[in-house]
């Protein structure tokens, strides 16, 4: 029941994340198109707030993590943990990447989670190059 329980909680965290990402390019949009700055600044106003949506969802997973593995019993981390909050932190800031060092894993229904992670980071790192090209190509033409 663990597994099926943090399935569903990872794909409603994968929601949430799609969803500030997408709202977070948006309101990209909407101050460039009207504030008058160069397309050039433009891209770092762009780039500044898709990345803070992608550390908002490694937050977010972070904070299931931590949940899971304090609160609920439903897993925990192993390896070379300090034994604080910020290894929650770093290992989602690993899975979501897909980077994956292996310093730090996951036991449990955590396993679960982690993997959605990766798959939620991976698309959202594709989305932010297509934004980012997006931006810069248009920048570059002003």
């Amino acid at each position: 029941m663990e597994i099926v329980i943090a399935t569903i909680g990872a794909f409603a965290i994968m929601a949430v994340s799609v969803l500030i990402h997408y709202q977070s390019m948006l309101a990209a949009r909407s101050i460039l198109d009207g504030s008058g700055l160069p397309r050039r600044a433009g891209v770092l106003v762009g780039m500044a707030s898709v990345t803070a949506a992608q550390m908002l969802s490694v937050a977010l997973y972070a904070l299931a993590f931590y949940a899971m593995d304090s609160w609920l019993g439903m897993g925990s981390l192993a390896g070379e943990t300090q034994g604080s909050p910020l290894d929650h932190f770093y290992f989602s800031m690993m899975s979501y990447t897909t980077l994956g060092v292996g310093d730090i894993y996951p036991l449990g229904a955590m396993r679960i989670v982690s993997g959605v992670e990766a798959l939620n980071g991976f698309a959202l790192i594709g989305w932010t190059a297509s934004f980012a090209y997006t931006l810069m190509r248009q920048g570059w033409s002003d």
